[in-house]
């Protein structure tokens, strides 16, 4: 990280402690949260500018908001470095709006989208480094799964009813993107154990 960005962060939280805003006890708590809200929105507007260039935000609402809930739960790959994870990220979200351009017939969707299922149950969540998990964290993570996973059968299932074909396909991109992250999540930690 940059000295500039660490000075900025400095600057914003000691001048909140000088105004009595946070007590100097917090201010390592302040700087951690007001470090991840800054990069999280330079990720999420960096998203935002690669599908209004791609002319691909609706498909991007959709497909990130498919990533996003799944994730949660989930887990999944993460690189090294900061760059390494805006990176990616960014890759991901690309490559996902690029593969809207491919053509799925609805059965090949359909299939894919029941071997992710499978593979999501049975892998996640996925435990990394910086997120170890004990038994109940695993439990719920999992429970939240299931619920997310029974509400996003339904929704495929009366969207496919009615004929929703585009839509779909933009389920099926953001739920085997989640997989594919998930799968390299699970390599990586396997990687990564004695």
């Amino acid at each position: 990280m940059g000295e500039k960005y660490r000075n900025l962060i400095d600057r914003i939280i000691y001048g909140l402690v000088e105004d009595k805003s946070i007590d100097m006890v917090d201010v390592e708590a302040y700087k951690f949260g007001l470090e991840v809200t800054i990069l999280k929105a330079v990720h999420y507007v960096s998203y935002i500018v690669i599908a209004l260039c791609m002319n691909k935000f609706l498909e991007f609402v959709i497909v990130f908001s498919i990533l996003y809930a799944f994730r949660r739960n989930t887990g999944g790959f993460h690189a090294k470095t900061r760059i390494g994870c805006y990176l990616f990220s960014c890759a991901v979200i690309f490559l996902s709006l690029l593969a809207t351009k491919l053509s799925f017939t609805w059965w090949g969707m359909t299939v894919v989208s029941v071997l992710d299922l499978i593979l999501l149950l049975i892998l996640s969540p996925i435990q990394h480094i910086n997120r170890r998990l004990d038994a109940e964290d695993i439990t719920y993570f999992r429970r939240r799964l299931k619920i997310i996973s029974l509400a996003f059968i339904i929704i495929y299932a009366v969207t496919s009813g009615l004929g929703g074909w585009y839509l779909v396909k933009l389920y099926t991109i953001g739920f085997t993107m989640v997989t594919i992250l998930t799968v390299l999540g699970k390599l990586e930690s396997l990687k990564q154990s004695p």
